[in-house]
């Protein structure tokens, strides 16, 4: 019996040391998100500003009128396009990786109670 409690102990010490890595993991892809998310804001926000000056101009806008603005809209829009895609990869493999945490933490947590559940009757005999 104290056998199968120190096998039980070296597990458990095992799969903690899985639920880190796999945490760690996870953590390391979310980083990978916030720049994507803050290009895209940035991308938003200069198109927003952008549309505000040439609503707000009554006289004439040279980059306007001599079709850079369009161009300058298309390359924009292509960057936010391409940086949404990039986001979306990121999140499936997010997704991916947190199904992985999920079952570190499940043999973490199911060998944790275990190993309590033995410790409780070892104490009582």
């Amino acid at each position: 019996m104290k056998q199968d409690r120190k096998t039980l102990e070296n597990l458990q010490r095992l799969t903690q040391i899985s639920l880190d890595a796999e945490l760690s993991k996870l953590a390391q892809i979310k980083r990978l998100e916030e720049p994507i998310r803050q290009k895209v804001k940035e991308l938003e926000a200069d198109q927003a500003s952008r549309r505000e000056h040439l609503k707000d101009q009554t006289g004439f806008d040279l980059a306007a009128t001599t079709g850079v603005d369009q161009a300058w809209s298309r390359w924009a829009e292509k960057q936010k396009r391409d940086a949404l895609q990039d986001l979306a990869k990121v999140a499936e493999q997010r997704e991916q990786q947190l199904a992985r945490t999920q079952r570190a933490f499940g043999q973490n947590e199911a060998l944790t109670r275990l190993s309590e559940t033995l410790r409780q009757r070892g104490s009582k005999s």
